[in-house]
């Protein structure tokens, strides 16, 4: 019979004999691991299940169950710990590996047959129809990954994959008239309506929990970080085959741009999903670093946009470019403050890079603010077009959540709330992005006549 508290009592006394920590910290250590306990038996699973896993995602979990298997000698502690000797854990890795391999080259080939049946490049309506199809050539794969690697039901397998199929159906069946904007907003928005999708991929049955849904989007930074470094490096792989065999009077480009380049980026976003699932204590350790690095950088840089936007006298009013940049702008805002909050102690008192990623909030919020009636002026204006309309939509969903975030910080700096509150409401929000994704991708064609 597994005791729950005799094994959370023998952990806090184990990292009690390394010496290494304080006894508040010890305390800290073990709330975070209650915490974590308390999430995943309430998505089902058992108590010995949970502890195992929220032993493992606590801190530098390599390096503690390496030294608290050789004092401990139950084969509880042996089967619970993280150990490149372990033959379990090798053949999962290996046969991992191997769903990367193939869920890679099954993505680059989706990739492929749009190429092999038109000419994308000759063809503006053709390279339209491809650029809405992108996300359903990856996504799906990344998806079946983690339903296969987290042995997920049938029914739970069949209804996600199945919502992949029927948007693939939706959006191939629509028909598209000039100017096309409608094609290109399905393009832009499906994508971020099925990385949620896969997100419950992710999550399985703890896709309710909010603190299961944060380490959704830690994840989703860091599987962004991570891709982007392998992609540039299969760039610079591309690119040295191309010099060298230029050495030998061989041309690759045609094989470099079509085939090594699709097959390559499929298999950066796969390798990734891989590696931050693999290293997730380093990962984890990782991301806080990251996050005290750019939110200071993004700060600066909007703070001298602003002026050099008052300085100059340009405005949103009259350039519809300088408003598509101000809404690029805010969503990489949005990003790195939610990846700010994902790489938070929920323990931990207000610091500085929290006064930090409040003023980002706050200076966001101004220039969405100054971008919302640049918006309804356009709109006034030179009429209504399905471009101007997911703007604004855009606009008040981004003002709404840096709000309601801007509101809970302040209450949290005055010790009225807890921080988790504010994972709680960055966490539920996510719906309403799943919401306009899915109204802009499928209601707004047939609204605006599919042009």
């Amino acid at each position: 019979m597994f005791d729950l508290e005799s094994n959370i009592r023998s952990w806090s006394n184990h990292l009690r004999a390394s010496g290494k920590l304080k006894e508040n910290d010890i305390t800290e250590l073990e709330s975070h691991l209650r915490d974590e306990i308390d999430d995943l038996t309430g998505s089902g699973l058992t108590q010995e299940e949970a502890f195992i896993i929220s032993v493992k995602r606590l801190g530098n979990v390599n390096a503690i169950s390496r030294e608290y298997s050789k004092i401990n000698m139950t084969s509880f502690w042996k089967n619970m710990l993280i150990d490149s000797s372990d033959r379990d854990l090798k053949r999962k890795s290996h046969r991992n590996l191997a769903w990367i391999v193939v869920f890679s080259l099954l993505a680059g080939t989706l990739a492929k047959i749009p190429e092999w049946s038109v000419s994308l490049f000759q063809n503006p309506d053709s390279f339209l129809l491809y650029f809405k199809n992108l996300s359903l050539f990856l996504f799906p794969m990344v998806a079946l990954y983690f339903l296969l690697t987290r042995k997920s039901g049938w029914k739970y397998t069949v209804s996600t994959m199945g919502f992949f199929c029927l948007s693939a159906v939706i959006v191939n069946l629509y028909p598209s008239y000039s100017p096309g904007n409608t094609v290109l907003l399905t393009g832009i928005h499906l994508p971020i309506l099925l990385w949620l999708i896969v997100g419950i991929a992710y999550l399985g049955r703890g896709w309710r929990s909010s603190k299961q849904r944060m380490d959704f989007l830690r994840f989703t930074g860091e599987f962004v970080i991570y891709g982007g470094l392998i992609l540039c490096g299969i760039l610079a792989l591309g690119l040295f085959l191309e010099i060298i065999f230029q050495t030998i009077k061989i041309d690759l480009s045609f094989f470099t741009a079509h085939y090594f380049l699709v097959y390559g980026g499929c298999a950066a976003a796969m390798i990734a999903v891989y590696l931050v699932e693999a290293k997730k204590s380093i990962v984890e350790n990782f991301a806080p670093v990251l996050a005290k690095i750019f939110s200071p950088l993004f700060f600066v840089s909007m703070a001298a946009f602003s002026v050099a936007m008052f300085v100059t006298g340009k405005s949103p009013y009259d350039e519809r470019n300088f408003l598509i940049g101000f809404d690029l702008m805010l969503a990489a805002v949005l990003g790195l403050v939610l990846y700010v909050i994902s790489a938070r102690g929920l323990h931990d008192a207000p610091n500085f890079f929290d006064f930090m990623n409040f003023a980002l909030i706050i200076m966001a919020l101004i220039i969405n603010s100054v971008a919302l009636s640049a918006i309804v002026y356009r709109l006034s204006a030179f009429g209504v077009s399905p471009n101007k309309v997911a703007a604004l939509g855009e606009n008040l969903v981004l003002m709404v959540n840096l709000g309601g975030l801007a509101v809970l910080y302040f209450q949290f700096f005055r010790k009225k709330i807890e921080f988790s509150l504010l994972e709680k409401w960055q966490t539920a929000y996510l719906g309403v992005y799943a919401v306009w994704a899915a109204v802009v991708s499928f209601a707004f064609p047939p609204i605006f006549h599919f042009c």
